[in-house]
């Protein structure tokens, strides 16, 4: 018999629900099948049940905020649990300790922190039981069989823990000591009250306050541009009168008339004409700092709101692992993509862009890299696909901008030309206008123009 330990219970749920099961009460039993012919046990974590001890927990005299007993650091970490969470520990700690389970599977979510809650529970619970690693990118029931069947050596993954438990350690370091002892110190100055300083928090805060200084201390300057409109041949269009250095803005209002007066209704003619063509490749797949800027430039969205979106698409099995931090796939993944592809091509909403130029990318190392891949892959759809019509509004917002990222990395280069027109009046005053003409649409016809 075995136990698996989910890092939450819709995602146990969603392990268990390939199965043949019996509901029970804070956790699932697995029905003798074909993976586990003994059954199993499916539980759960609730996020961390544990959190590193308070200080005074190690010594009394550390209770009292005073500079005497700083710095506080602890010979050994411990951990203490939530009291919120005890009633599920003691239904995962019960299920370890049962003599006829032989085998711990960690099914926490593929990452650090999954890694640390589920290690937690089984050390806290006090078993030394073999362990195996169930590693997921995607939670379809093909994905999720396939990965109770390819289960990994504890050993593989344990980096992963202890890279969790230092930096765990390290902000608790830092927050308990510089908390005490910037408050400590203001309190000398007159400011009476407990400061929060954390490792990540302060420096974000920092950056967060230099920006908002910027702001303030910004002040709007009045500026003035000459715009010219000229007729020449059949030809009509506007320029703006750029000095010596290629400067449009005058600060001068009285400069900016003189001009003006100097070149009306002088001759004027086209000194140069200059075109680039730029040649634009499809942007990469998405990892989630990159999703997480393009929703908040679309739609408004906070980072967090992105992130728990995107658990709920992966949750329900229509998206690869959110927390990733690779823009690249391996070819196994590349090698689903006409598939995936297909069933896509049938919605109403994606149609238009079907047949696609490029059929694989199987073949492109600007997609296909797996020395680029880290623990996981780009964030894509899976094979489960969904129309996006089914699904809420804020996931289908999301789901849409992974769909089209995938569908674009199968078009061509979208071609651009960008053409300067230098034009002088009486000779000296110089008018230069800009435009651009989409030479190939490319991948950008996948996207709107605010995209």
């Amino acid at each position: 018999m075995k136990v698996i330990i989910a890092e939450k219970p819709d995602q146990g749920a969603t392990l268990a629900s390939i199965f043949r099961t019996k509901k029970r009460q804070g956790y699932i039993e697995i029905l003798p099948n074909d993976l586990f012919p003994n059954g199993a046990y499916m539980t759960w974590a609730i996020g961390h049940l544990f959190q590193l001890a308070a200080p005074e927990r190690y010594r009394p005299e550390w209770k009292r905020w005073t500079l005497n007993t700083l710095p506080i650091i602890p010979e050994r970490f411990e951990y203490e649990i939530e009291k919120a969470k005890a009633k599920q520990f003691q239904v995962v700690k019960e299920l370890l300790r049962k003599p006829e389970v032989t085998e711990i599977i960690h099914a926490g979510d593929a990452g650090r922190e999954g890694e640390l809650i589920v290690r937690n529970i089984i050390r806290m619970s006090g078993v030394n039981k073999p362990i195996k690693r169930l590693w997921l990118s995607s939670l379809t029931p093909k994905a999720i069989e396939e990965g109770f069947r390819r289960l990994l050596d504890e050993q593989t993954t344990r980096p992963l823990y202890e890279e969790a438990y230092a930096r765990a350690c390290a902000d608790w370091l830092v927050g308990m000591n510089a908390s005490r002892v910037y408050s400590l110190l203001l309190k000398e100055r007159g400011m009476n009250d407990v400061f929060s300083v954390g490792r990540v928090q302060t420096p974000t805060l920092a950056l967060i306050v230099r920006r908002e200084r910027e702001i303030e201390q910004f002040r709007p300057e009045s500026f003035w541009e000459v715009v010219a409109s000229f007729v020449i041949g059949d030809k009509r269009y506007e320029g703006k009168w750029t000095d010596e250095n290629g400067q449009t803005r005058l600060k001068d209002e009285e400069m900016a008339k003189k001009i003006a007066a100097f070149c009306q209704g002088k001759r004027a003619e086209v000194a140069d004409v200059r075109t680039e063509r730029k040649t634009y490749q499809p942007p990469l797949l998405f990892n989630l700092s990159t999703l997480q800027a393009t929703a908040n430039k679309l739609y408004r969205f906070s980072p967090k709101k992105t992130l728990d979106v995107l658990q709920s698409l992966y949750q329900k099995g229509i998206v690869s692992y959110p927390r990733s931090d690779s823009m690249h796939v391996t070819k196994g993944e590349a090698e689903t993509f006409p598939a995936i592809l297909q069933k896509l091509s049938s919605f109403p909403a994606y149609a238009p862009y079907f047949p696609l130029p490029q059929p694989s990318i199987l073949q492109n190392k600007r997609y296909v890299n797996e020395k680029k891949v880290t623990d996981h892959y780009a964030i894509i759809p899976t094979e489960q696909v969904v129309a996006p019509e089914k699904l809420s509004d804020d996931e289908r917002k999301v789901y849409d901008l992974v769909v089209r990222r995938l569908i674009a990395a199968h078009h061509q280069a979208a071609v651009i030309d960008y053409t300067t027109v230098t034009t002088l009046v009486d000779g000296r005053a110089r008018f230069v206008s800009k435009g651009r003409q989409v030479v190939e649409e490319g991948w950008r016809a996948v996207f709107s123009a605010d995209f």
